[in-house]
């Protein structure tokens, strides 16, 4: 009876071994494995910063709208020149008498050149005038007679001007004038006329609203 306990003892022991061999080790445990990594330092960045980079790239100046700042139209419109040069406006007086001088003066030169430019700076666009033969005249009218004009001149000056303003918003100028050349078939003149301009002022520049002129003497 002991013999075969014995025999059945050392033929179960074997079969135990194998068993605890062929049994798996059980799996770690989550806290396990954590605790045996190594805990990343806080000054470690390298992580956090390569993230923050790729998340968020940091903007390209050169592809800003105002890196290459160009004319706006508004710009070049401004740029565009005015109907009337800065010549043609007078030169700025301290009175309003020296002012109408000065724009009279610069009207009668401009007939000798042949620059209508100063008329139409200054002639409203409601003005009437009779000229030297009688013609009622319209702002249109004047400036169509100035560029048909095919007389050659050598002098064009005013005479003596009396200005007299009123209130300082209206004017009346009157003077003389003296025009000296030759005609289209070459024949010389020299012409006297009086003259009489009414002025208004309007948007803080003089306007010329009504004329009249007469032909004192022709040689």
């Amino acid at each position: 009876m002991i013999l075969a306990i014995s025999a059945l003892v050392i033929a179960a022991a074997p079969l135990a071994r194998a068993q605890e061999e062929a049994s798996p080790m059980p799996a770690a445990s989550p806290e396990a494995t954590v605790s045996e990594k190594p805990t990343a330092s806080p000054s470690d960045t390298s992580v956090s910063v390569t993230t923050e980079k790729t998340a968020s790239p940091s903007p390209n100046p050169s592809a800003s709208p105002s890196a290459s700042p160009k004319s706006s139209p508004a710009e070049k419109s401004s740029a565009k020149t005015a109907p009337t040069s800065a010549a043609v406006m007078p030169v700025k007086k301290s009175t309003p008498e020296a002012t109408l001088k000065d724009i009279e003066d610069k009207w009668e030169a401009s007939i000798q050149v042949h620059d209508p430019a100063v008329a139409k700076a200054y002639l409203a666009n409601d003005f009437r005038g009779v000229s030297s033969k009688g013609k009622v005249m319209s702002k249109s009218n004047l400036l169509s007679e100035l560029k048909k004009d095919t007389d050659t001149y050598t002098s064009t000056k005013n005479g003596k001007l009396d200005v007299r303003v009123f209130g300082g918003q209206f004017a009346v100028v009157m003077g003389t004038s003296t025009e000296i050349g030759k005609d289209k078939a070459g024949k010389a003149f020299n012409r006297s006329f009086r003259w009489t301009d009414t002025w208004v002022a309007r948007g803080g520049n003089w306007q010329c609203v009504a004329s009249q002129a007469m032909l004192m003497s022709s040689k």
